[in-house]
């Protein structure tokens, strides 16, 4: 067996401030599990960009964002991951191994948004460009 995915619940938290704890299982649950068999597949390093996980929907609100982003884990939540590497493979393995509903491919900042909100019984692939998520296709 590999070495394990090692998270600090502080790079998955933008304020800085302790994760609520029913946060923390959502994290746990919905995102560091799946990814965690990604990350021993990839063989590399797989992080949150920029500690993208949780945003309390007040800090949001504050940012001048209407507080509905799946990054409020209001549901299960939302992470921006990214790797060292090439992150296109990175993307291939999120798409075949976690049960994300919405991805989005963000090429220029390095990143991929992924969620679970829920859209109906399709997977959705985008693509962010131009300041909006261009769809791609359902998968």
């Amino acid at each position: 067996m590999g070495k394990i995915f090692k998270i600090d619940f502080a790079e998955l938290n933008l304020t800085g401030e302790p994760l609520p704890t029913e946060v923390a299982q959502k994290m746990l649950d919905y995102h560091i599990v799946p990814m965690h068999q990604v990350r021993m597949t990839l063989g590399r390093g797989v992080w949150a960009s920029q500690k993208s996980g949780y945003r309390p929907k007040e800090w949001e609100i504050k940012q001048g964002r209407s507080g509905n982003s799946q990054h409020t884990f209001e549901g299960k939540g939302a992470v921006d991951w990214t790797c060292s590497g090439d992150i296109k493979e990175l993307l291939e393995l999120i798409m075949e191994i976690t049960d994300y509903s919405r991805i989005c491919y963000y090429p220029k900042e390095n990143f991929i948004h992924c969620d679970h909100k829920e859209i109906g019984y399709k997977r959705q692939y985008f693509e962010y460009e131009g300041g909006k998520w261009k769809f791609i296709k359902n998968f």
